[in-house]
């Protein structure tokens, strides 16, 4: 089964990412890095940097007998979501779509900001301001509502996963059928996976916005936050 993984920049989808390999690795399931000709790119891990239909049906072939992670943060089209609807249904394809508070979303993403623009890189570069910050997520939040509509979605939690692991290994492990040892998962996450981690800090929100900021921001998000 083909499993895409599934998350908005800097909502911490590496991590869920990361996790469910490892997951599916201790099951028995291989995670080979594919040929360029199905995931183009050249990139270290399996990542779908665009979403087409006749990629999706290359994918799904190529992990027919195990199951093979594929992380992405691209925006499924009309064609494509037909085609994973139509594979979903034959239970050939599910998605993990990673969720993170996206005022937390905003500051990560100021984070990669400065450092790509301190390092001459482009990606990322263009969240200079709060503003332009809440722009982009807004953004992403519709091509998240996408991913978050499709059938055999798992929903995971950037705090969970960050904070309370091993819950979210008990969820992943019962979406992908797979028993094995949960400190097995954190050993191989926190040792040995490239999560990236940056500031690791649950709610920073709560200490890094001003308070006209935070009131802005809360209103700009109303939609997606939890209700108190």
């Amino acid at each position: 089964m083909l499993v895409f993984s599934y998350g908005i920049p800097k909502s911490g989808s590496t991590l869920a990412f990361e996790l469910a390999k490892a997951v599916a690795r201790l099951g028995g399931h291989r995670q080979p890095l594919l040929p360029e000709a199905l995931l183009p790119g050249g990139h270290k891990v399996n990542f779908a940097q665009a979403l087409t239909a006749e990629a999706l049906r290359g994918l799904a072939a190529a992990a027919e007998g195990r199951i093979l992670l594929v992380k992405t943060h691209a925006c499924p089209g009309p064609d494509w979501v037909a085609e994973y609807q139509a594979l979903a249904a034959q239970g050939l394809v599910s998605a993990h779509v990673n969720h993170r508070d996206p005022r937390d979303i905003c500051l990560s993403l100021l984070d990669a900001g400065r450092l790509a623009r301190s390092r001459g890189e482009m990606a990322f570069a263009e969240f200079v301001t709060l503003e332009d910050a809440v722009a982009g997520v807004r953004r992403y939040l519709g091509e998240q509502a996408i991913w978050a509509a499709l059938p055999r979605t798992l929903k995971l939690d950037y705090t969970i996963c960050a904070f309370r692991m091993a819950e979210a290994v008990e969820a992943i492990k019962a979406d992908l059928g797979i028993s094995c040892p949960n400190w097995l998962v954190r050993l191989w996450v926190q040792r040995f996976a490239f999560t990236y981690r940056n500031k690791a800090v649950p709610a920073r929100h709560e200490r890094e916005l001003k308070p006209e900021q935070a009131a802005w921001l809360a209103r700009e998000f109303t939609a997606w936050l939890p209700r108190r």
